[in-house]
């Protein structure tokens, strides 16, 4: 699956990855469950020795519970492996971009000069798969925080190495530059 995304001039993408795929455990062991149900349900109603009024019912049931196995896989199973594999963190030299959804994409866009600070949290299991949660201040009491990210060590280091590449200008050292590329220190330029 290639990634669209409109880059500015002189930006390129650094890293691109899914969430940690840890989030699909559950829907993984209720696949499992529902489908060993399903299968023991239909193949229980499809034996010989059934009792009279189940064995009369059994071109109906049969369909039932395939029907439920279905509903329940595609209610609780579908869409959580469908949010992790169309959702993306992406830093680019520029930008930290979330991206997530199938039908309904929603993108969260965050220029690296806004970031004030970064925190990785981690829980104990989370640490056993080196994941964790990136948290980015923004300023002004705005956190945003990045859940599931992998390696989030690492991709802190990433996002930070990315924010130390960034060109120094007013925005960082208060400093203008005036129209003849010299530095005005007072801010009052051409008088």
């Amino acid at each position: 699956m290639s990634i669209r995304l409109n880059l500015a001039p002189g930006e390129r993408i650094i890293v691109a990855s899914r969430p940690h795929a840890r989030q699909l455990a559950w829907p993984v062991v209720l696949a499992v469950v529902v489908c060993a149900a399903a299968g023991f349900g239909y193949g229980y109603l499809d034996r010989d020795a059934l009792p009279g009024q189940v064995a009369d019912w059994r071109g109906y049931l049969q369909p039932a519970v395939v029907v439920i196995a279905a509903v329940l896989l595609a209610r609780f199973c579908v869409p959580p492996v469908l949010r992790w594999a169309f959702s993306r963190y992406i830093v680019t030299n520029q930008r930290l971009i979330h991206r997530q959804g199938v039908l309904r994409r929603r993108e969260r866009e965050l220029s690296l000069a806004s970031v004030f600070q970064l925190e990785a949290w981690q829980t104990v299991p989370d640490r056993m798969q080196r994941s964790g949660t990136l948290v980015v201040d923004v300023g002004y009491g705005q956190t945003v925080h990045y859940e599931h990210v992998p390696e989030v060590h690492k991709f802190k280091a990433i996002v930070l190495a990315a924010i130390g590449q960034l060109p120094m200008t007013a925005m960082f050292d208060g400093v203008d530059i005036d129209g003849d590329g010299e530095y005005d220190y007072e801010g009052r330029g051409d008088e």
